[in-house]
């Protein structure tokens, strides 16, 4: 039941006010003076405020007692004025501080509209409640999705990426993620997404280098059945199913002249044209991202100079992780604890320690690698510490990983299929059961076999564990 508060100094009209209200179902608490008024208020919380402009024995008049609950953050509660004698600019400055409308008392005063107006006066309030409520939800949405994929970093040049992010995300500009692979480029366009206001639309990635050079314009633009071998039925394109948020070409330097051309169209004309088909109205952010540097591909005129003029500016250049060495043992704890969190190892390590190794490497795989690192420590052991990550990082560093392949050559030469099947069988099991310390247990979750196959294989081969 929706709540009205009424203050009117008049106790006949107060009483008129509420009875005309309660019938119509509301809940009413009514003042004849603003200390009274204020009483109520902080008790009552109501939705909807009727106020009377001019108060005979009150300390505040009913435009004071609007302008006090104005500066309140949480105020929230529509209000009608009523007066019989207000002057124009006392009924502008009420409309001005926000009330819903002004009602005469007058002669002419009409029971039904006045319900009318406290009727659409308290829908407003509870669209203005509903959209306050969606809107909590889309920043706590926004927050959430944020701290699933995080921009890990605290170093200088990170902080500059994170800042041309903010920028970019509030304007509604298509922008050029540049970096080597493995810089997380998919990181920040998710995160020029997910800080833009185009939140909860469609966010759609696709993979430019992926796609065969004779389906990409189909695929980017969509295509009417019949218009090519194949084409049995319509196809909606990328850029159709982005209308209205934001498509992520990832590897645009791998798209020909020709498609380059089309998506400048849909950049300056917001239109499509559709193969074997008309054009099409598109409202779309594009994100593009490329490991190559696009300028030196323009002067080698392998990229459309007006494109990459037409995103020049907007461009988010990602750093090295060789670049970011304030960042790699923060990025080192922070992939520990995320795959302590899936995996079921441990770790007991001292990064202050771990520094001069880690920076000693040049990360030629960036952000990625030393995820993949990470990754492959947790695999490969129940619990590593400094000394297990330190001989990892030397194994990568000079090149000679332990392999199961080592004598391949040999075992494929002398032995016939079913006798080398069997060696390489042996072999891989006694790489696993050795890197594990012998837990069979261990070995069965990360092979995916059951323990008894595990101690059938171990018999069958006589392993000695």
């Amino acid at each position: 039941m929706n709540k009205i508060l009424i203050l009117e100094d008049n106790p006949d009209l107060l009483e008129f006010y509420s009875d005309l209200l309660k019938k119509a179902d509301y809940d009413v608490r009514t003042s004849s003076n603003s200390d009274e008024f204020f009483d109520w208020y902080e008790r009552f919380h109501p939705d909807l405020l009727i106020l009377d402009i001019k108060l005979n024995n009150s300390r505040l008049s009913g435009i004071q007692v609007f302008e006090r609950l104005k500066l309140e953050n949480n105020f929230t509660s529509q209000v009608i004025i009523l007066s019989g004698e207000a002057s124009r600019s006392e009924v502008a400055h009420s409309i001005k501080l926000g009330a819903y409308t002004f009602i005469e008392k007058s002669s002419g005063f009409n029971s039904m509209k006045f319900l009318n107006e406290v009727k659409q006066a308290l829908k407003l309030k509870q669209q203005q409640q509903l959209s306050s409520a969606l809107t909590t939800d889309k920043e706590n949405l926004r927050y959430d999705l944020i701290r699933e994929a995080p921009l890990i970093g605290k170093s200088s040049a990170i902080m500059q990426v994170k800042d041309r992010i903010a920028r970019f995300a509030a304007g509604n500009v298509d922008v050029l993620i540049q970096g080597e692979t493995g810089t997380g480029k998919d990181i920040v366009a998710r995160q020029l997404y997910l800080q833009s206001e185009r939140l909860g639309k469609p966010y759609v990635v696709v993979n430019s280098g992926g796609m065969p050079e004779t389906l990409i314009d189909s695929e980017l633009f969509g295509h009417k059945k019949g218009s090519f071998t194949g084409a049995v039925n319509d196809k909606q394109g990328f850029f159709e199913q982005a209308s209205g948020g934001v498509l992520f070409l990832d590897e645009i330097s791998n798209i020909n002249a020709n498609v380059q051309a089309k998506i400048l169209r849909a950049i300056e004309q917001k239109e499509i044209r559709i193969v074997g088909g008309d054009t099409k109205k598109v409202d779309v952010r594009l994100i593009f991202a490329c490991n190559k540097n696009l300028l030196k591909l323009v002067k080698e005129k392998s990229f459309r100079k007006d494109l990459f003029f037409r995103l020049d500016g907007n461009i988010i250049q990602l750093p090295p992780l060789r670049a970011r060495s304030d960042d790699i043992l923060i990025l080192f704890h922070y992939f520990c604890e995320k795959y302590k969190q899936d995996q079921s190892g441990s770790f007991d390590i001292d990064l202050k320690k771990l520094r001069s190794e880690f920076l000693a490497y040049h990360w030629p795989g960036n952000v990625r690698e030393l995820k993949k690192l990470t990754e492959y420590l947790f695999v490969m052991y129940d619990h590593f510490d400094n000394d297990i990550v330190i001989k990892e990082l030397k194994r990568r560093k000079t090149g000679r990983q332990e392999t199961i392949f080592n004598d391949i050559e040999t075992i494929i030469a002398n032995q016939d299929y079913e006798e080398a099947t069997a060696e390489f069988d042996k072999k891989y099991l006694q790489y696993h059961l050795r890197r594990h310390n012998n837990k069979v247990s261990k070995v069965a979750k990360i092979l995916n076999l059951n323990r008894s196959t595990i101690y059938q294989k171990i018999n069958k081969y006589g392993i000695e564990i």
